[in-house]
């Protein structure tokens, strides 16, 4: 049967498996869930098991469909138009962007990782004025930092830059 779903299919397949097992995860991880023992008429665990039944209940109606040979078209595509794979390269730069700024956030700090994540991105998606990109890369992760650490009071690691920002 899978012999004879194209790459499309193929796909779309393995986004709808990988619905499924979110929500059975999603499902286990409530299961261990502490519950407080103080009385509630709702439970903390009612929503999280709402959403796990409703992932995977799409993810297995998706893949049902898929079966059918009932494909989605792609925004932008007209019914019937030829499968155009990703653009792997491009996301291949992308996860290096994004995994700089996950391996720098503690060490170097978030000003820094998000600087150099942001320029990365821009980078991946075809921008190629390096000093004008990191300068906003820069004033973008500036801004977010400083509103969410005063604005909001909620700390992002200094990292490198402890002993020049401000307490």
């Amino acid at each position: 049967m899978l012999k004879n779903i194209s790459k499309q299919g193929k796909g779309e397949l393995a986004f709808a498996g990988s619905l499924v097992l979110l929500g059975l995860f999603v499902a286990w991880d409530t299961s261990r869930m502490d519950i407080p023992q103080s009385y509630s008429i709702v439970s903390p665990q009612l929503f999280p098991y709402i959403i796990s039944t409703l992932v995977t209940l799409t993810g297995l109606l998706l893949i049902v469909e898929v079966l059918r040979g009932r494909l989605g078209t792609p925004d932008g595509d007209e019914p019937g138009a030829p499968f155009i794979p990703a653009d792997r390269k491009t996301m291949l730069f992308l996860v290096i962007a994004i995994a700089v700024h996950v391996l720098l956030l503690e060490k170097a700090g978030y000003i820094i990782a998000a600087t150099l994540g942001f320029w990365g991105v821009s980078f991946t998606f075809g921008s190629r004025k390096p000093l004008k990109d990191f300068g906003i890369s820069l004033a973008f992760a500036l801004t977010v930092y400083f509103v969410f650490s005063k604005g909001l009071q909620i700390q992002l690691p200094k990292g490198l830059l402890e002993s020049v920002l401000p307490k």
